[in-house]
């Protein structure tokens, strides 16, 4: 069977024909394997028998499907639907048979267990040497991953349209300076604006008035926008756990009854009110929390002459006047999260870890190089100052540390593969969908670098670190808007591109210096430590190399 096309051939051929010069040198049986090892499914169904049964399947299609060739042979590759498969992309698909045409489509297939899965499958007609089509090639390749994340931006995106709709319904009820606040507050495009309107539009009305976050990392109430009314009576932080009387922050009893009534706020949630006598100006304050779920994103400051202002419908006005804050927080960061335009870092001290141990007993400093994931469960990869490979493996022994392999070993430092038995930070990070960015353990303690996309997944693992970890402290809490396209979603791209072993074999080769000139580490040293032989890793190693390029290019 000859594919080919008109062309004014001058190698001697006949007129007309093309004889492709990449075919030159290549035997029938490198062609066969190439098919075979492809990273797709490839099938090749017979145009010319009744219902085009298959001829062909390589592994990847029992990869994807489950189906051994032996049973896909002499089948139509209808066997892969079912009910959940719709009609509109298998009618283009017959359509495109029936026209001698080529289409890509994705639907969904069900595998050999029964599993769903989204296949895209283009197929192509090929001609024999009289111009019919004699087969069709299919290729296959599994996009449910793809799929689930587009359907979860939908849902996000949904989820933020319904809460912003639930707020303009918000707005509609409440009337005077609320409406004018939380006017302000829908047509934010910023936190920062949001904050000087919210502080702006109570001014008008009240005596006074600031906002401050929550800063996680102290515990503490930072106050972010204060009005000229108030100038000197605001607090410097208000801790969330209560104040002292001696509070060097309380800088008068205005200030005082300030912070003593926004920690109360965020502490149970509801608006508390605290009143003064015998002050000139203001002589009540209330704290107005700043919750929206789980998130606790700060409190608002309100000063009035008298605290009648704060009568029981005052104060249901301003707490529903703090959720629609809260509200608009929540949805200005939902906006961000799906633009991709910041992040959260945060940096954690842990004391109690097995690291930590690791640490102390070579008396050396650790700092993380990366992760692989094509073990029995993840690794990471980190280099020691002053230890040898041998004086790793011994005080790994005694700590819940496991040693994999060392990869590279000098005369003042070396690259090993390790994991933590046991729950682990690790665990915490993926389930709050953070990236791990930098780990440097020394003798005494641990410095853990994360940043998460969202806010209140942030605030949420900021909890469950303290929580889990004996001795663990939140040092560092910043807000980072310096992405255009989220680094997840990159690297997460990167990924369902690569294998575990591909992704494995790059990262070794990079982390231990194999793309350096002299190479710091062999590929015989690399492939040991992966357990394969020479020649499997430098194909790992290629065809992750291969597929880098081709995501930063097609990004």
């Amino acid at each position: 069977m000859t594919v080919g096309g008109k062309g004014s051939g001058s190698d001697g051929g006949e007129p007309g024909s093309v004889t492709p010069a990449s075919t030159e040198g290549v035997g029938e049986s490198l062609k066969t394997r190439t098919m075979d090892e492809a990273p797709v499914g490839i099938t090749i169904a017979d145009a010319t028998m009744p219902d085009m049964p298959l001829v062909y399947a390589n592994a990847a299609f029992e990869r994807i499907t489950g189906y051994p060739p032996e049973y896909a042979v002499g089948r139509n590759c209808r066997f892969l639907q079912g009910a959940a498969t719709r009609d509109d992309p298998v009618a283009r698909m017959r359509t495109a048979i029936e026209n001698d045409e080529a289409t890509t489509v994705e639907l969904r297939n069900y595998r050999r267990d029964g599993e769903l899965f989204w296949n895209e499958v283009t197929i192509a007609p090929i001609r024999d040497e009289s111009g019919d089509v004699a087969y069709y090639v299919g290729f296959q390749r599994d996009v449910t991953r793809r799929k689930r994340a587009e359907r979860a931006a939908a849902q996000r995106a949904a989820r933020i349209e319904r809460e912003r709709a639930a707020q303009e319904l918000l707005l509609e009820r409440l009337d005077g300076v609320v409406a004018d606040v939380t006017g302000a507050v829908a047509e934010a495009r910023s936190r920062t604006d949001l904050e000087r309107a919210v502080v702006e539009g109570l001014a008008e009305t009240y005596d006074g008035a600031w906002i401050g976050a929550y800063d996680p990392a102290v515990e503490a109430v930072v106050p972010e926008v204060e009005s000229e009314d108030v100038a000197g009576e605001v607090p410097e932080r208000v801790p969330v756990g209560g104040t002292e009387t001696d509070d060097p922050t309380r800088t008068s009893d205005l200030a005082a009854a300030a912070a003593d009534a926004v920690a109360a706020a965020v502490a149970d949630g509801s608006v508390r009110i605290r009143d003064l006598h015998g002050v000139e100006g203001p002589t009540a304050v209330a704290g107005v929390p700043l919750h929206y779920g789980d998130a606790t994103y700060g409190a608002v400051c309100v000063y009035a002459r008298t605290n009648t202002e704060f009568d029981d419908h005052e104060c249901a006005v301003l707490t529903a006047l703090g959720r629609t804050i809260a509200t608009g927080i929540n949805t200005l960061e939902s906006q961000r999260t799906l633009r991709g335009t910041e992040v959260v870092e945060l940096q954690f001290t842990v004391i109690a870890h097995p690291l930590v141990d690791l640490a102390e007993r070579l008396d050396t400093r650790m700092a993380y190089a990366g992760s692989v994931a094509d073990r029995d469960r993840p690794t990471s990869l980190f280099e020691l100052s002053d230890a040898t490979g041998a004086a790793v493996r011994e005080a790994a022994t005694e700590t819940a540390v496991d040693v994999h392999g060392v990869l590279t070993e000098g005369e003042a430092e070396c690259l090993v593969e390790l994991s933590v038995t046991g729950t682990d930070l690790w665990a915490i990070l993926a389930d709050h969908g953070a990236d791990l960015e930098a780990v440097v353990v020394e003798p005494g303690v641990a410095r853990f670098t994360v940043e998460v996309a969202r806010e209140s997944l942030a605030r949420s693992m900021a909890g469950a670190v303290t929580e889990r970890f004996e001795g663990a402290d939140l040092v560092r809490y910043n807000h980072r808007g310096d992405r255009d396209e989220p680094r997840q979603e990159f690297v997460a791209r990167l990924h369902e591109n690569l294998t575990d072993r591909q992704h494995a074999a790059l990262m070794r080769a990079y982390s231990g210096g194999f793309f350096e000139w002299p190479h710091e580490v062999t590929g015989d040293e690399l492939a040991e430590a992966m357990g394969v032989c020479r020649s499997t890793f430098h194909e790992h190693l290629r065809a992750a190399q291969r597929k880098v390029i081709g995501t930063i290019l097609d990004r």
